[in-house]
């Protein structure tokens, strides 16, 4: 593990160490994003090695075969100490003792310890179906008033626990503030709930007007939950759902098969009087899509038919050439995301059409932007805006061929103004308009009926 490097990092940017250092001793390279943890295998934060090795003898925890994909950052407003690095393990498989926690600086043979969320209780025992219960967990999102939204999908594998449920925590306090079961009229057999987007709609007085947006990627739908009616309703569209010839995956020289559909979702800038713009994408897809969302925070239009205006949609006549995960956009509406068979991180002027032509190429590492799974835009304690990836050999989980002797996955961080830099990403801003632009369109294919 790069321990040095990954610590330099965390002193400036996370603001957990006593002093700052100059930027000349995080990286060498200022655009490419650092490393700010390090895999071969994951570790979590036992209480004594005896545990550890219980766990491993009962089937509890099985480290060669288990892959994070998420990852979230909170700086705290009150003290550095309550800053964190969050990670998500979803429960593929059994042997996963905690499906989602924080990164501590402490390691186990090299590999950074992870501290189960809010603590080892709400892990264990998940048949149990306990009320204070996580039983696995995709992604997660910070939102802008202190909120932690962990999406639980409720799965070991294919086999459901519970019911699915989304819960909000404070983050400085680590309490349960909000708590929402799915039912069966909203989530049916069939579902994977993998992606929350968080949409606050009165950021300055109270926060409570909030939509907590949900992929399916099973359901081939999305999951809308409105937090202060404590509502959620289930929407479907042809554009939800995978493409058959994007099912095979080629990453590094390792292919495997996934029809995966809506995966990728984030939300166009908050504007004051402005509507906001959901983006979102199957993952096993060329293509990008769109739709208001005071068109899906609409109850009764769904109430009855979650399928029922398809004219709200939108696809861009362009696309990708390989499959892409998660995304997400900055203050400027410049969207990030992985391009999976390139092993690059693109970024994208969402004021402009959707395409190759109009993506630009801001990571290229064939080693350590394998499969980024997890992308964050973060406003650090300055103000300043960070991107944060997870990277990861999925591939190698999927298929089987995992070697934990070597780096396997990876946290890692840039500043957004730096990698943009030379870009032609560079500069560029948001306007709804755009996006909305009447007769031109902008590439975007018009309303499907």
């Amino acid at each position: 593990m790069k321990s040095i490097r990954g610590t330099q990092y965390m002193c400036m940017v996370l603001g957990v160490c006593s002093s700052a250092l100059p930027p000349s001793t995080v990286a060498q390279s200022q655009k490419n994003p650092r490393i700010v943890f390090q895999w071969n295998q994951l570790e979590f934060d036992y209480a004594s090695e005896a545990e550890r090795s219980a766990d491993i003898a009962a089937g509890l925890f099985t480290p060669a075969t288990i892959g994070p994909i998420d990852v979230d950052v909170y700086y705290s407003r009150r003290a550095p100490n309550l800053n964190h690095v969050f990670i998500s393990i979803p429960r593929f498989v059994a042997g996963i003792p905690a499906t989602f926690g924080i990164v501590t600086n402490r390691n186990y043979s090299g590999n950074p310890l992870i501290r189960p969320y809010p603590d080892w209780s709400w892990h264990k025992n998940p048949e149990q179906c306990k009320r204070n219960r996580i039983v696995s967990v995709f992604r997660v999102r910070i939102d802008e008033c202190g909120r932690l939204w962990v999406l639980d999908t409720g799965k070991i594998g294919s086999n459901i626990i519970c019911r699915p449920q989304i819960l909000a925590f404070d983050v400085e306090t680590n309490q349960v503030i909000h708590r929402h079961e799915l039912g069966t009229e909203v989530v049916g057999a069939q579902y994977l709930l993998v992606t929350p987007a968080v949409d606050v709609r009165d950021p300055n007085s109270g926060c409570q007007d909030t939509f907590v947006y949900v992929a399916d990627v099973l359901g081939y739908s999305l999951i809308v939950y409105d937090v202060f009616r404590d509502r959620s309703w289930r929407i479907q569209d042809k554009s939800m759902y995978p493409y058959p010839n994007f099912g095979t995956y080629n990453i590094a020289g390792d292919s495997f098969e996934l029809m995966d559909g809506i995966l990728g979702l984030s939300l166009s800038p908050n504007r004051q009087g402005e509507d906001r713009v959901l983006f979102f994408h199957a993952m096993s897809s060329p293509t990008e899509n769109w739709v208001y969302t005071s068109d899906i925070r609409n109850y009764t239009r769904f109430q009855d038919n979650p399928a029922s205006y398809p004219e709200i949609f939108h696809t861009y006549n362009n696309g990708r050439t390989t499959q892409s995960a998660a995304e997400d956009i900055n203050k400027d509406g410049i969207m990030f995301f992985g391009l999976l068979g390139d092993v690059t991180i693109a970024c994208w002027s969402t004021g402009t059409d959707y395409g190759t032509k109009q993506f630009d190429i801001v990571a290229n590492n064939p080693v350590t932007m394998q499969f980024p799974s997890g992308i964050k835009v973060i406003r650090n304690s300055r103000g300043e805006e960070e991107l944060w990836i997870l990277t990861s050999r999925f591939q190698k989980i999927a298929n089987g061929s995992l070697n934990t002797n070597e780096p396997n996955f990876r946290i890692q961080a840039v500043m957004i103004d730096e990698l943009v830099r030379g870009s032609s990403c560079q500069g560029k801003h948001y306007s709804q308009n755009q996006i909305a632009g009447a007769s031109s369109g902008y590439g975007l294919s018009g309303k499907r009926g």
